[in-house]
């Protein structure tokens, strides 16, 4: 057996747009894909948002 492909999925929460664009800024010069997607909802009952960063990195072994 041997590992082909390691597929690393980490997601952030941040309190501005600003802190977002600034750390997608940095993740992506490490590397790392962002999925493009800026706010996700932090409460299903109350209906609010966070900005937030999905990242994925690829690696082949």
């Amino acid at each position: 057996m041997r590992k082909v492909l390691e597929y690393i999925h980490v997601t952030y929460h941040y309190d501005s747009r600003e802190e977002r664009d600034d750390h997608v800024a940095m993740m992506e010069s490490e590397g790392w894909e962002c999925s493009g997607q800026i706010k996700e909802t932090a409460s299903v009952h109350t209906g609010e948002y966070v900005y937030c960063g999905k990242f994925v990195k690829y690696t082949s072994i």
